[in-house]
């Protein structure tokens, strides 16, 4: 009996050297009196807009997350292609990390096939996060059918695990690309032609540090990726407007990260097609803050620039020309609301 009871010992003694070596703990063993595993998982979130709500699984379509140790080394990454999953409000991803602090860095658009942005180097496992550097695939800046730029977020935390605690880690994510459409109107309500006009926006904002930070790189100058010509009628309101249809030159511009605080401004450039002269050339982000308390319901001085910058993704321009389809300088529409001005300076 002392024989066989050391022969039973000896194979539940190796069974759990086996599930140990498949990274089984004990309370992985189906026991009733033993306490669950504790599961560390990380949710994504996307509520850094204007609406101040939750919109990551409506917008998220891949997601990449780097994970670092104390060290700032890379020791874990993780890709997700399915949309599906994303879209799943919710969505956790649970870590497989032990004990300890970490420095987690996360990217949305960016391992997508139509991605915009890419690594300079890509991430490996042992280097620093410091090395993480992205940039704007420069064929958008040249090719219309890529400047359209795919959707861009990034978002970073600091956590430390307790193998004993069970957690759940939240992610704040940033979007850093914007949408703008410039439109342009005759005052007399004449028939504009788009072609007549090339668009151009000037900035310098396509080389992300780690943090998500420019760096100054020099002026890249973003093309349209779409322009046309749209017309509408007034219906009975012709009598109020003097004209019964409603003419516009329409540009539509997808940009990096906006950043009111740099050396080179934002800058909106339309000239004439024909013999390149300037028919305006003005500072966007100055007239998108000046109506930063309108959009957000808040005192002006209640949130910065930047986080205003940040927040909004998406603006309208309508600018009005005169018969010689110069600026008419005291008077434009940004988003839905109307500002004049006697000076339309830097």
């Amino acid at each position: 009996m002392k024989f066989k009871a050391n022969l039973f010992n000896g194979l539940l003694g190796g069974a759990l050297i086996a599930l140990s070596a498949v990274g089984l703990s004990s309370c992985s063993l189906v026991k009733e009196d033993l306490a669950e595993c504790p599961v560390v998982e990380m949710r994504f979130i996307y509520e850094y807009n204007m609406e101040f709500a939750n919109a990551f699984h409506k917008q998220a379509d891949c997601l990449d997350v780097y994970f670092y140790n104390s060290d700032g080394k890379l020791v874990d990454t993780r890709h997700i292609t399915d949309k599906s999953l994303l879209s799943d409000e919710n969505y956790r991803m649970t870590l497989e990390l032990p004990g300890g602090a970490y420095h987690a860095v996360a990217y949305v658009g960016m391992g997508c096939e139509k991605t915009s942005f890419n690594h300079i180097n890509q991430p490996a496992i042992g280097t620093h996060f410091t090395d993480l550097h992205v940039k704007l695939d420069h064929q958008a800046l040249q090719d219309k059918s890529k400047a359209r730029l795919h959707n861009h977020y990034y978002g970073s935390v600091d956590f430390t695990i307790d193998p004993d605690k069970s957690q759940l880690i939240t992610c704040e994510m940033m979007r850093n690309t914007n949408s703008i459409q410039i439109a342009l109107q005759h005052t007399t309500g004449e028939p504009i032609d788009v072609n007549d006009f090339n668009f151009a926006i000037i900035d310098d904002n396509d080389d992300f540090q780690h943090d998500n930070n420019l760096l100054t790189t020099g002026e890249i100058t973003y093309i349209p990726w779409n322009t046309e010509n749209r017309t509408t009628g007034l219906s009975d309101e012709s009598h109020i407007w003097g004209y019964d249809q409603f003419h516009a030159a329409l540009s539509n511009f997808t940009t990096s990260r906006l950043v009111y605080d740099k050396d080179t401004r934002t800058t909106l450039h339309i000239t004439r097609a024909d013999n390149g002269d300037t028919v305006l050339k003005v500072p966007l982000l100055n007239y998108i803050l000046m109506f930063k308390n309108d959009r957000s319901g808040l005192n002006r001085d209640d949130m910065p620039d930047q986080e205003y910058l940040d927040r909004e993704n998406s603006w309208n321009f309508v600018f009005f020309l005169d018969s010689d389809e110069m600026w008419v300088q005291t008077r434009i529409i940004v988003n839905d609301w109307e500002v004049r001005m006697n000076e339309a300076g830097f």
